[in-house]
């Protein structure tokens, strides 16, 4: 029968009674009942049995020894026990046997064996009983694993629910500094992006009033070129006018002039016909004269007729003085004729009038004369309409010099817009100018000893402290280069630092979510130690109620109970040296802490560290300031004329010469070499050592792996080896830093000498030289008025320095120097002639414009 009050009510299960009768007696130890009154009574409840189902169990135990199985049925006494007073928890029990039928006794030692034989009991999951089945329910034992796993996995559910909500916790207060962090970031954006507004605003309003003022010049400039237009279309306009009035004034006397010429012309041939006419008369008459002589000698001849004779010769001296006046008259107009410039003279010179002419003479001299004077008339004209043609042609010249002068005056406009940008610019320049000279005047004008010593307006004494200025700068700039190199490195370092850290710290969590869980671990093993020193005292408190009920039941008592017993006690034993083993393993969590605390050595070694480079950083800030004020007050020395006199001082060694860090890489590398070579050396002579220790007695393969060094000595040549490693690492990754700085100052100054040498050469030669990025050069004149006034030379195929002539700024521009490009370049093949005849040119040009400017 049960103990009192532990009667279980309807539906309840045997473990569930147990575990709240487990929780009773750890609660309230004075209202339980003693622990060996609920031990007897458990016993009593499986090992008697009622009579009535001896026999069924009789029967049950005979047809199960064949199968090799005990069936047995026990009953508890309870009230909720199926069948007359069996336990349905009890109702049908298996366990192997061996030999013939158990007795009662046998039959309770076989079941607690069954249920006390050791099992693993922290493998999560809960002791099987070798071939337990149940009907209707489930056994006390297995019910009570199965609350207990329940509680563990609960308690581990907790656990991990709490470690979750920790977590979460954490991870929320990180979410709340990040987001006061991006608070604040933002903050500090949000204001820098105020001041750079409100800085946008002020130039966008001095942009605006830029604009406003460079509209109104626009805006008067395109006025006065409107005007300047206007004028000169109105005055092209008249000009037209003129020029169509003059032309038509000069096609009209043109038309005279032809008239007037061909009148003359017909008048010439007229008197040329006249002239023939007299000509032909003359001769006829002539030879009047001698066919008359002729007859009067053969009248002479033939007639004697003195009277026919004198009346002849009478006749004849009339014709003869008729004849030598006519001859009078032609002389008279032969000299008329010579006084009016020969007018009838032949090409060859010779008079054609050798003979007399007759009386018509008189008349063809008054025609003559008063053709000269026509002709003398028309002469007149001629001069005239010719002084008028001349005149018309210098006022179409005039016109054409006024039509340039447009065309001069807009592309001065142009210029004139271009030149107001120059002209604002040029304005800065000359503010900054200004601004620098007085600068300049408040330095030298600072000690009035150095101002009587070296006057600011020496151009010499200007030159020297310019030029010592420059290598104090330069001198500074090299080592403000060296700090920011020094402190970028220390940024690195820095950086490497933190980053070691946030791993260190990284691992340290880690390491300590890793305790946490061995110490969860650590904390449920020990929970499940206790719940089992608590279960094998409460089966001790069993078996000393066994043999105190032995004691008093001897009837009972059998060899078989015996063995149990012993197999019990075995079983405590075993259960000892498991948690003994328990016990042993728990030094894990100790291993842990040791390696925790390890990385916790670390890791404030290397907050330390971190820590010393901050401070070394800090210290290296702080040196930068003092090195810029000292930089300023040298660059202020240097402008007073103070500080560094060549006269006085001199330079006696370079501390950070080439020879002598050649000298110093070259003994470091001599030095570890020969520690390298020393530790071969002893290398060497060790493994000689062991060769022969080998050889004089050989140890076994066991003891000789047992013996040998697990790693290597940090004297090994292994270990020099890889330090003259690094140290040549480090020598030419500096040697590649100093590189890339040389490399750099020599690409500054040969940028700044290149621009200098364009300098020189646009000021000399008077081009300005532009390298393209294609490797061709465009060159471009100083007295050139557009940019597109510009030519583009190319290395020829062979690239071997011969340049040729390749394209220039516009197609037109080139078109307009064709001539010149075929005379010097095609023909000639001389490109320096041919620039400088551009050069002259432009010149030209640019002086005729000035000319004309200054007409104006």
């Amino acid at each position: 029968m049960l103990p009192p009050g532990s009667d279980r009510p309807r539906g309840e299960t045997p473990g569930a009674l147990r575990q709240t009768q487990f929780k009773r007696q750890n609660s309230s130890s004075a209202a339980a009942p003693p622990p060996s009154t609920v031990i007897r009574s458990r016993f009593r409840s499986i090992t008697e049995k009622p009579p009535q189902v001896a026999a069924t169990a009789t029967a049950a135990a005979e047809s199960t020894v064949a199968r090799g199985t005990k069936r047995y049925f026990l009953d508890d006494g309870s009230p909720n026990a199926a069948g007359n007073g069996v336990a349905p928890w009890m109702l049908s029990l298996e366990t192997p046997i061996r030999g013939s039928k158990l007795t009662s006794s046998q039959s309770a030692a076989a079941l607690v064996d069954t249920l006390l034989r050791p099992q693993k009991l922290f493998s999560r999951t809960p002791p099987t009983v070798a071939r337990l089945s149940t009907v209707g329910e489930q056994s006390p034992a297995r019910s009570i694993l199965d609350s207990v796993s329940r509680e563990r996995e609960s308690i581990g559910k907790i656990e991990s629910l709490r470690r979750a909500a920790e977590r979460a916790k954490f991870e929320a207060q990180q979410v709340e500094m990040e987001r006061e962090r991006d608070r604040e970031e933002a903050l500090r954006t949000k204001q820098a992006l105020e001041a750079d507004i409100r800085e946008y605003i002020k130039r966008i309003e001095k942009l605006e009033r830029d604009r406003k003022w460079l509209y109104e010049q626009e805006q008067r400039l395109i006025e006065q070129r409107r005007e300047a237009e206007a004028d000169a279309s109105a005055q092209k306009a008249r000009f037209e006018m003129r020029v169509e009035e003059l032309t038509r004034h000069m096609r009209s006397v043109q038309q005279q002039a032809d008239d007037t010429k061909q009148a003359m012309r017909q008048m010439a041939s007229e008197h040329m016909q006249e002239k023939e006419t007299l000509y032909v008369r003359l001769a006829r008459a002539e030879h009047t004269v001698a066919e008359t002589q002729r007859q009067l000698e053969s009248h002479d001849r033939s007639s004697g007729d003195e009277v026919g004779v004198s009346a002849l010769k009478l006749r004849i001296s009339a014709l003869e003085r008729d004849i030598n006046s006519r001859d009078e008259d032609i002389a008279d107009l032969q000299q008329q004729l010579a006084a009016a410039k020969s007018a009838d003279v032949n090409g060859d010179g010779t008079s054609v009038v050798t003979t007399p002419a007759r009386g018509h003479v008189v008349q063809l001299e008054r025609d003559l004369k008063e053709q000269c004077a026509y002709i003398k008339a028309v002469e007149q004209q001629n001069q005239k309409l010719l002084t008028e043609v001349r005149r018309l042609t210098e006022s179409a010249a005039s016109n054409a010099r006024e039509g340039e002068e447009t065309r001069a005056l807009r592309s001065k406009v142009q210029r004139l817009e271009a030149q107001q940008e120059a002209y604002a610019e040029t304005q800065a320049q000359l503010d900054m100018l200004k601004q620098e000279r007085d600068q300049w005047i408040r330095v030298f004008s600072s000690d009035s000893s150095e101002n009587e010593r070296l006057h600011p307006n020496s151009p010499f004494a200007v030159a020297k402290t310019v030029s010592e200025q420059r290598q104090t700068i330069q001198r500074l700039e090299n080592q403000i280069e060296s700090l920011k190199e020094a402190a970028d490195s220390a940024h690195a370092q820095l950086k490497a630092t933190i980053s070691e850290a946030q791993a260190a710290r990284q691992e340290r969590q880690r390491l300590e979510s890793v305790v946490s869980a061995e110490q969860q671990h650590l904390a449920q093993s020990e929970n499940a130690r206790r719940h089992l020193e608590r279960e094998i005292e409460f089966l001790r408190d069993q078996l000393r109620s066994y043999d105190r009920e032995e004691a008093t039941m001897s009837t009972n008592y059998d060899a078989q109970k015996a063995e149990r017993i012993a197999q019990l006690e075995r079983f405590i034993d075993e259960q000892r040296s498991w948690i003994a083993e328990r016990g042993s393993a728990d030094t894990l969590p100790e291993l842990s802490g040791d390696l925790l605390r390890k990385y916790r050595e670390e890791a404030e070694k290397a907050q330390q560290e971190l820590s010393s480079v901050r401070d070394e950083h800090q210290m290296l800030l702080r040196q930068l300031e003092t090195l810029e004020k000292e930089t300023a007050r040298l660059e202020h020395q240097v402008g007073a004329g103070l500080g560094y006199n060549p006269r006085t001082t001199r330079i006696l060694q370079l501390i950070d010469n080439p020879s002598a860090q050649d000298f110093a890489i070259r003994s470091e590398k001599l030095a570890a070499l020969a520690a390298e070579n020393s530790a071969l050396l002893e290398r060497i002579r060790g493994l000689e050592q062991q060769r022969s220790g080998a050889l004089s007695d050989a140890p076994p393969s066991g003891a000789a792996k047992d013996d040998a060094p697990e790693s290597l000595p940090e004297s090994s040549p292994f270990f020099h080896t890889i330090d003259n490693l690094r140290s040549e690492n480090r020598n030419l990754t500096q040697q590649l830093e100093d590189s890339i700085k040389l490399i750099s100052r020599y690409k500054k100054e040969w940028k700044r000498k290149a621009a200098e040498l364009r300098e020189v050469v646009y000021s000399i030669l008077g081009y300005r030289v532009d390298f393209l990025a294609n490797g061709s050069v465009r060159f471009t004149s100083t007295y050139a008025t557009d940019i597109d006034e510009s030519f583009v030379f190319t290395s020829g195929d062979d690239n071997l320095g011969i340049m040729r002539l390749s394209g220039g700024g516009s197609k037109a521009y080139l078109m307009g120097l064709s001539n010149d490009i075929r005379y010097w370049v095609q023909e000639r093949g001389s490109i320096p002639g041919f620039m400088a005849t551009i050069t002259l040119q432009g010149f030209e040009n640019q002086s005729d414009q000035v000319g004309i400017q200054d007409q104006e």
